[in-house]
């Protein structure tokens, strides 16, 4: 157990975590296991970085903070995946041309824009969450986006006929990985916020399946950029329905 944890921490942030021994692709998938911890880990960095920074600093500055820190700690490796798909998605008429403007390393305007659109809301919704819904979407949001991509890799196959990052992941995440972060996933929800935070998780797996259904259809499977991008989505999508079930309290 804890080599495919330290895998997933490793992969998904900037931790200096060392993993000894060989790396096989069928480790890939048992990290992803793990990957909705690793979102609990980076949530707790959050809360903790909120609560001693609203101490000092007005809250509109924290919340900004907050998101570079999301940021930083993840090495912006899921925010240059958005940029890459959204790329790809409005410039490639074909798959084919989709996939390779995906695979260029260089961000055109769609996926600025993108990394723009993504970022304010995040800012927004953080802005606009009461109090008392604060802490429960610092920790859910980073946790459930990462939930989702197991989900993801699980419904789907691999679009490239060629290696990438995301193969060994899509290729060997198996049932067990899924139903070990669904579980952890769907108890930490409803720990923070007790039966809403089912609609929680059961919204973001709407909304992933329907991504799913659209990226099989678009490009026939999913890369690790679509991964990134299915993370970054999900965590705008958390923060936006807590936000809209805290009105109906």
């Amino acid at each position: 157990m804890i080599k495919p944890l330290f895998i997933a921490l490793g992969f998904l942030t900037v931790l200096p975590i060392p993993v000894k021994g060989e790396l096989r692709p069928a480790d890939m998938g048992k990290a992803m296991a793990f990957f909705p911890v690793a979102g609990a880990v980076i949530g707790g960095v959050l809360v903790s970085a909120d609560i001693v920074l609203s101490s000092i600093l007005p809250g509109a500055v924290v919340n900004f903070i907050l998101i570079a820190v999301l940021a930083l700690i993840t090495g912006g490796i899921h925010l240059d995946g958005l940029a890459d798909t959204c790329d790809g998605l409005y410039g490639g008429k074909t798959r084919e041309d989709a996939l390779s403007i995906m695979k260029d390393s260089r961000v055109g305007a769609i996926g600025a824009v993108s990394l723009i659109i993504i970022i304010g809301l995040k800012y927004t919704a953080l802005l606009s969450l009461p109090h008392g819904s604060k802490y429960a979407a610092l920790l859910l949001m980073p946790l459930l986006s990462r939930w989702s991509m197991v989900l993801t890799a699980f419904l789907s196959v691999y679009a490239r006929m060629s290696g990438g990052t995301g193969k060994d992941f899509v290729e060997t995440v198996s049932p067990l990985s899924l139903l070990t972060a669904t579980i952890f996933a769907s108890a930490t929800a409803g720990v923070m916020m007790g039966w809403r935070g089912g609609l929680v998780i059961s919204f973001i797996g709407g909304i992933t399946l329907i991504g799913v259904i659209y990226f099989k259809k678009r490009l026939g499977g999913v890369t690790g950029d679509v991964l990134g991008a299915v993370n970054e989505v999900n965590e705008v999508m958390v923060l936006l329905v807590i936000l809209v079930m805290s009105q109906f309290k």
